[in-house]
């Protein structure tokens, strides 16, 4: 019984810890990766930008904390980014 809660304690600490990580990370650098994709803004307003990137930030350091914190295999939490990162990336680019 007690491992459950120690379980429990451990994944509660890393999704606060990554949910508190990625809101600084994507306050620090939202605007430098936003430029840098060199995104057409008329087409992805730069709120659903914003979402966007704290979504891939949050399911990065969440699967990397919890793989570390309570077993090897949640690391696949990761790879929730894959259609995100997708999405992302298939936006109308700005030609330079």
């Amino acid at each position: 019984m007690l491992e459950h809660f120690v379980i429990f304690g451990l994944m509660v600490y890393s999704l606060v810890f990554s949910g508190v990580f990625t809101l600084i990370l994507l306050g620090i650098s939202e605007n430098e990766i936003i430029e840098s994709l060199h995104i057409d803004l008329n087409v992805i307003s730069r709120e659903e930008l914003r979402v966007l990137t704290l979504m891939i930030m949050y399911f990065i350091v969440n699967g990397i904390l919890e793989a570390i914190l309570v077993a090897p295999p949640v690391i696949i939490l990761s790879f929730e980014t894959i259609p995100y990162i997708i999405a992302l990336i298939s936006g109308n680019w700005v030609r330079k």
